[in-house]
């Protein structure tokens, strides 16, 4: 913790230092920035809730941030950026940027979309397509509820045997707190789906609870509302599944379904893709595009120019509240090559 903290001091300085010499973002000009978001979120939810340091930024921290890019960029639709390198009409004397965002969250429509429309700012939005106008979670958030209540339960002791095989099965628990719900999160990411499924019914079955009928996603009606207020969606799969831990034929679904769905809803849609937590490869670009996508993005950090060497590996910058909390934080985090 107190490494963290350092960390994100020595980070503050320069990111403090490099903002007083103005001249941030010079670099930039002739490119194109893609920015990452996931969740804005309010104080009060944020209050509520443990959600992932790397998964929102504040409501307040975003209005600054779009106010920002306002200022200093030309900020772009996707469909003009794929205009702007087809045509081959990009300027080198601009700096560009288009902002996205992945899973399509809730308050993504109630905190991020008023901002967007009040300073008149298009973005992107990356749909898991079978979750949207559901109750489904995402597993993350299903960890992070049932370790929440794990970790604050005062009957710890009177959960018995089968808290103890659950401890010995998954040895990172067995000194879990508040603090370390992220990493243990991360973790997960490496057991196999079925594995990481007997963790959260196991836990439900020792902990009494079930995970609540709460709507966490966008739904198909907001949708309609804001794709015609500058908001466009792409495809981020259907299920949300890490695609090279799939077989050709479940990959092949997943892209073809979503686009599917996507063309007809009616809405604002791109044939953009977005690879879920950011895993491919070379097979899965080329089922990506034979699936009639145009493009993809990736988690690769970095920024494009007048000739991308992979449409359908598009680098992006993503953005979070725990380094870019402040405008010299945030024109820091623009600023980094790699």
């Amino acid at each position: 913790m107190l490494k963290q903290q350092i960390k994100s001091a020595i980070r503050q300085i320069i990111a403090s230092i490099y903002y007083a010499a103005n001249h941030p973002l010079t670099h930039l000009q002739g490119k194109v920035v893609i920015l990452t978001y996931h969740r804005v979120i309010s104080v009060k939810e944020l209050n509520q809730n443990f959600i992932q340091p790397g998964m929102y930024v504040r409501a307040d921290v975003f209005e600054k941030q779009m106010q920002f890019l306002k200022e200093h960029f030309q900020i772009l639709s996707f469909t003009e950026l794929l205009n702007l390198w087809n045509e081959k009409t990009f300027d080198e004397t601009k700096r560009y940027c288009v902002i996205t965002f992945d899973d399509g969250w809730l308050d993504n429509y109630t905190n991020a979309y008023p901002v967007l429309k009040k300073y008149d700012i298009p973005a992107t939005i990356f749909l898991p397509t079978a979750f949207i106008s559901t109750d489904k979670w995402f597993w993350p958030d299903k960890i992070s509820y049932l370790l929440m209540n794990f970790c604050n339960s005062s009957k710890i002791h009177e959960f018995g045997e089968s808290l103890r095989k659950l401890l010995s099965k998954y040895d990172w628990l067995s000194s879990l707190n508040i603090e370390k719900i992220d990493s243990a999160i991360e973790s997960c990411k490496n057991l196999p789906e079925e594995d990481v499924d007997c963790l959260i019914r196991e836990m439900s079955n020792i902990l009494g609870l079930k995970i609540p009928d709460e709507r966490l996603l966008i739904n198909w009606k907001e949708i309609k509302k804001i794709s015609k207020h500058g908001v466009s969606f792409g495809s981020h799969s259907c299920n949300h599944k890490i695609l090279t831990k799939l077989s050709t034929t479940e990959i092949k679904k997943e892209l073809e379904d979503s686009l599917h769905t996507l063309q007809k809803k009616r809405i604002n849609y791109i044939p953009v893709f977005c690879y879920p937590n950011g895993s491919y490869n070379k097979e899965i670009t080329v089922m990506v595009k034979a699936a009639g996508y145009q493009a993809a993005v990736s988690t690769h950090f970095g920024f494009e120019n007048d000739l991308p060497q992979d449409l359908f590996s598009l680098k992006r910058i993503g953005i979070h509240n725990d380094i870019s909390s402040t405008i010299p934080l945030f024109a820091y985090r623009l600023s980094k090559k790699g």
